[in-house]
């Protein structure tokens, strides 16, 4: 199976819907105090599910990613969700600076002018810890003064617990000291980023981290128990956002989820 088609099935599945369900509400508190109508951009945002709670709510939304079949489904949610006039798509790598200014350019302020940026499930399939550092630069340029950005990626210490429930001690030592990971999404391998380094690059380039959590904190203990219904996946989703930001369970989380603050001017 392609890397694209299981990250789709992982996504369309109860644990993939409610690792967007959580984090739509996590960003929801974090950003209540930027103003009612925020200007956002969501780097690598793929098919747009992220970007997509942030203009159900009346913000509008700019969503840049390589690849041109993710943006027409992102499109195609916005359109099926009546947002469409409040979504727009550009096609550009995240590295692509030009872009990055170009998608500001018109507004006040010039680049650097969006009030929140997102970069989530982008970071691990990076070249390098140094690529990443660099792409932290990069994101936090697009942010206003105020603004926050807000990373995601999976949790390496999740991995040792997948493991050892999955294949035993002897795996999750060999987890304990890798390299690189599975990705939880799609089971290709991925670098593995703690959130210590991502908080570390977030402050090289600029920012406060303002906001924790770790996001699915029990889901990798039930994801080989069988199905959920939707009682239980609503009753879940209450479980995990009440844990997501509790140290002893967001530390081994499946993701981790920080947010960095630009200074004001």
């Amino acid at each position: 199976m392609s890397e694209e088609a299981a990250w789709s099935l992982w996504q369309d599945s109860p644990w993939g819907r409610l690792r967007y369900r959580v984090v739509s509400r996590v960003l929801r508190s974090w950003t209540a105090d930027l103003g009612p109508s925020l200007r956002v951009l969501d780097a690598g945002g793929g098919d747009g599910r992220d970007a997509l709670s942030f203009a159900l709510a009346g913000h509008e939304v700019t969503i840049l990613d390589r690849s041109g079949q993710a943006l027409e489904l992102a499109r195609a949610a916005a359109a099926a969700a009546g947002v469409q006039d409040r979504v727009h798509t550009v096609s550009a790598d995240l590295e692509d600076l030009t872009a990055l200014a170009a998608l500001t350019r018109h507004r006040e302020g010039g680049s650097g002018s969006f009030d929140v940026v997102l970069c989530h499930d982008v970071l691990q399939h990076r070249a390098s810890h140094a690529q990443v550092r660099a792409d932290a630069a990069t994101l936090v340029s697009s942010v206003r003064p105020g603004g926050l950005v807000s990373l995601l990626a999976p949790n390496p210490p999740a991995d040792v617990l997948a493991a050892a429930l999955r294949d035993g001690p002897s795996a999750a030592w060999i987890a304990l000291d890798a390299e690189r990971s599975a990705d939880p999404g799609t089971g290709h391998t991925a670098l593995r980023l703690s959130q210590e380094f991502a908080q570390d690059a977030l402050a090289e380039a600029g920012c406060d981290v303002v906001g924790r959590a770790g996001i699915l904190a029990v889901t990798t203990l039930l994801e080989d128990s069988g199905g959920v219904d939707d009682r239980s996946a609503a009753d879940l989703e209450e479980l995990e956002v009440e844990l997501s930001e509790r140290v002893p369970f967001a530390g081994t989380a499946r993701y981790w989820l920080i947010a960095g603050r630009r200074p004001e001017a």
